[in-house]
């Protein structure tokens, strides 16, 4: 059996093809890892599914309903941390009644406006939120709110917009 030696132009077809088959390969590793990515508990889900012998739906239908369970607790906890800072400001003088009344309403307002903005692409998200800051700082002034109890909230985590707060780490400085 007579092996023959490849010529220089062979081998660099060799080695380009071969290049070609490792990068097809990493390229689907990543893709399967992107994919992922877009939900971080699916792992822990399949892990655990699996495991346990148990139908990966079912799994991941426990880790939905404990997923909004926590985010009801949480806002509910934020909630009454914002109505215990207005409370707490109205008994030590640095807000009216009234004041803490028309900021409450005011944060109601401006929830049901971060929810329409859920449709807008980004620029236009950007636009309003800007639109929102201008005229919420007028209001503001209108209305004799000190700056502490007033947050316009840039972006926040994971690129999403906060939209706005009160009772920023100056106003909680006033508590």
């Amino acid at each position: 059996m007579k092996i023959n030696k490849l010529s220089r132009s062979q081998m660099v077809v060799v080695a380009a093809v071969s290049l070609c088959i490792v990068g097809a390969t990493i390229g689907a590793a990543s893709a399967a890892t992107d994919a992922v990515k877009t939900d971080p508990m699916s792992g822990l889900v399949a892990a655990v599914a699996s495991k346990f012998n148990l139908n990966t739906t079912d799994v991941q239908a426990v880790f939905d309903e404990q997923k909004a369970k926590m985010n009801v607790e949480r806002a509910t906890g934020r909630q009454q941390r914002f109505a215990d800072r207005l409370t707490k400001a109205v008994a030590d003088g640095k807000l009216t009644q009234a004041q803490a009344d028309l900021i409450t309403a005011k944060k109601s307002e401006l929830e049901a406006a971060r929810a329409s903005l859920e449709t807008k692409t980004p620029a236009e998200r950007r636009a309003a939120m800007e639109a929102q800051a201008t005229a919420l700082k007028q209001w503001a002034a209108d209305n004799n709110i000190p700056d502490g109890y007033l947050s316009c909230q840039g972006p926040g985590r994971m690129g999403g917009h906060r939209g706005f707060e009160f009772g920023n780490k100056q106003g909680d400085a006033n508590r």
